[in-house]
């Protein structure tokens, strides 16, 4: 009595299966590629999180020691005190500078960019010592270097792409009006050491991990003004009193 209906009990057809299989292969695939984006756009934000912290701690560090600068009459005597900056190039410069209370607590600094392998910038001290007696200070020895910032490289401009000098150097214009700025050509002249009065640093920083796509670097940067410049006397440059 039974055997009529359950013969009409039919399952799915072959093309229903196919059918249901494709959607479902579809569906599967759409929900495998959001989950593979979010990995990888969370991956992205994690490096640009990284290369910021690490650029903006390094950036710090060098703007602190730009802004320490000081006069000071080097060895072997000279006719006077000696302005703060000691060599300005693209991707180092040389400064005395002091981070002390005490006012006979100067130190040499270089603070350079190398570009090898995935580049970095690094800071050499020299501790001065009163030869022989403070203001004259002398500055021998190869100091000591530390490691700022790791993977590294300079900002890149125009089309195509130019190496951005890590540092710039400007002084006050003459004439009015007063305070405007030039660039300075580099290496520095010796007349131009003493007329600095502000040095704009720029690089770019990556993420530790290694990242093929440099839009995932991070651009910083900063302008240092020498503080003992005065834009009124633009020819004297830095006042070392």
């Amino acid at each position: 009595m039974h055997r009529p209906r359950l013969r009409d009990e039919r399952g799915f057809t072959l093309i229903e299966l196919l059918v249901a299989m494709s959607v479902g292969m579809v569906v599967l695939l759409a929900a495998f590629m959001l989950l593979d984006r979010s990995f990888t756009a969370s991956g992205q934000i994690a490096d640009r999180q990284d290369a910021l912290q690490r650029g903006r701690q390094a950036m710090e560090l060098i703007t602190r020691q730009l802004r320490s600068q000081v006069c000071t009459v080097p060895v072997p005597p000279d006719t006077g005190f000696a302005p703060p900056v000691v060599q300005g190039l693209d991707n180092s410069v040389t400064f005395y500078g002091s981070l002390s209370e005490s006012s006979q607590s100067v130190t040499k600094r270089t603070l350079a960019f190398s570009g090898t392998g995935a580049g970095s910038i690094t800071q050499t001290v020299i501790n001065g010592v009163p030869s022989p007696a403070y203001p004259r200070m002398g500055f021998t020895g190869a100091g000591t270097s530390t490691t700022l910032l790791t993977n590294v490289q300079q900002v890149q401009d125009g089309t195509p792409a130019v190496n951005r000098p890590v540092f710039k150097y400007y002084r006050y214009k003459a004439g009015l009006p007063k305070g405007d700025l030039e660039l300075l050509g580099t290496p520095l002249t010796a007349d131009n050491l003493g007329r600095v009065a502000l040095i704009k640093i720029a690089f770019r920083s990556f993420a530790l991990r290694p990242i093929a796509d440099d839009g995932d670097s991070t651009v910083l940067e900063n302008d240092v003004f020498v503080r003992i410049s005065d834009p009124t006397e633009v020819e004297e440059g830095p006042q070392c009193i």
